[in-house]
């Protein structure tokens, strides 16, 4: 059995992500990029619920520090079956409101990164017939507008094309290609009301973590080329 590595694990979701494959005794790598103790104490709660983990710094700010975090990790971890595309960057803007700084940016760390990843990695995913899990956002199969943050739908939008892509040219490998969209969850860093969700609440990394080690499981090996969204029925 292979690592599995999980950017921006050292909190929030990509830390429950970490948690719950931990429990599956999955060996996990936890990526940070300036959350060194955070890291550190998600990979202690890893082993104490039976997975092996160990954690690595990773800067994706350029496509050179990102290069520079994957020639690092496969030196360290020579065997990976699995990826979780967590890491990625939110902004409120409207289109016109973006300026060329904040697009790069945002597809870099949004798009850039998870395919540049899954391309280094794949050689060691198809010996393991693995999975990729790509996070997207509430709303990205609907392919409405939105003026209120819109680059950054525009980058998920542009993920999940890319995971489409992924899982029909890897089915052939055996390799399996998913992704995962949260809608309103109670650490959202800018949620709607409560009062304004299907089901009255937020949801939890948890239930969305859930899914992520659902797809990862072999038992579940002919699912690929999908979004699950964990929305309590927002957007239906």
């Amino acid at each position: 059995m292979g690592w599995i590595l999980v950017t921006g694990a050292a909190k929030r979701l990509g830390a429950e992500i970490c948690r719950k494959l931990a429990q599956q005794k999955r060996a996990v790598v936890i990526h940070y990029k300036t959350s060194h103790e955070e890291a550190l104490q998600t990979a202690e709660t890893c082993r104490r619920l039976g997975g092996q983990a160990e954690v690595i710094q990773g800067d994706f700010s350029s496509t050179e520090s990102l290069q520079e975090f994957i020639s690092n990790y496969q030196q360290r971890f020579l065997d990976t079956e699995g990826l979780v595309n967590n890491v990625g960057n939110y902004l409120i803007k409207s289109a016109l409101d973006t300026s060329l700084q904040e697009w790069n940016a945002l597809f870099l760390t949004n798009l850039t990164v998870p395919f540049l990843i899954t391309r280094e990695l794949m050689p060691s995913i198809k010996k393991h017939q693995g999975a990729i899990i790509n996070i997207g956002t509430a709303g990205t199969l609907s392919f409405s507008s939105n003026s209120y943050s819109s680059i950054y739908h525009l980058t998920k939008t542009s993920l999940w094309m890319l995971t489409k892509n992924l899982a029909k040219e890897l089915a052939p490998d055996l390799v399996r290609v998913n992704m995962v969209s949260p809608g309103q969850l109670d650490n959202s860093i800018d949620p709607l009301h409560y009062s304004k969700l299907p089901m009255k609440r937020y949801g939890f990394p948890s239930e969305v973590a859930e899914v992520v080690s659902f797809l990862m499981k072999k038992e579940n090996s002919y699912i690929t080329g999908q979004n699950i969204e964990v929305t309590g029925g927002l957007h239906v």
